[in-house]
């Protein structure tokens, strides 16, 4: 078992989770109204979220397909696959209903790289006003465990839903590589920082990331 950040790892697994979620996100946002199998693979991801307990042979081809040698297996670093899990059904909840792409999209890379805490300035960027969101950055940070993490980020994940007219995204790749690395204790407080400095820079500030 993993006990310490690995960057190496956290790279692969963010660029695991964006191949992932781009291919399903093709699938559900054609202009037909999306596959049936692109609906139901968002609504099993998002049952686990919702408290529900997944059957983990159905919802496993979701999750896992794909995950090479070059990732860790569940024994060696489970941190990686709950990352990875929590990353995807945070997506499914993002996506729900809409029917254009919250995934920020790769090709847009002339574009700042939407991260959390740029996503997050985005809700409200009335700082006078905006007293809900940092209330909730401050309770991930606070937050006990990873689940309560989840839960912080899920919060304010469903309020970017809501936000304006609903068009916000979201750099998933930045977001797994962040809930991966928000789970060791010597490199999480990184994690807060950067949230931090792109939530009050502005979506203009550049910050630096370990996979850059």
């Amino acid at each position: 078992m993993r006990r310490y950040f690995s960057r190496d790892v956290a790279g692969k697994l963010g660029y695991f989770v964006n191949r992932r979620i781009f291919k399903l996100q093709n699938e559900y946002t054609k202009r037909d109204g999306g596959t049936p199998e692109s609906r139901a693979a968002l609504a099993r991801l998002r049952r686990d979220l919702d408290g529900g307990a997944p059957a983990w042979m159905t919802v496993g081809s979701d999750l896992f397909e794909g995950w090479g040698r070059s990732l860790p297996s569940g024994e060696e670093d489970p941190a990686a696959v709950r990352a990875a899990r929590a990353a995807m059904e945070l997506y499914a909840c993002h996506q729900q209903s809409r029917r254009h792409g919250v995934a920020q999209d790769a090709k847009d890379a002339d574009k700042i790289r939407m991260t959390f805490g740029r996503a997050c300035r985005l809700i409200d960027p009335d700082m006078e006003h905006a007293k809900g969101v940092r209330r909730r950055l401050s309770a991930a940070e606070a937050a006990p465990d990873f689940n309560g993490v989840v839960r912080s980020v899920r919060a304010l994940i469903m309020l970017m839903r809501s936000a304006g007219d609903g068009t916000i995204t979201l750099d998933y790749r930045s977001l797994a590589q962040d809930l991966y690395q928000i789970q060791f204790p010597e490199a999480c407080s990184e994690v807060f920082q950067r949230w931090s400095m792109d939530y009050y820079s502005g979506t203009g500030a550049t910050t630096q990331r370990h996979d850059a």
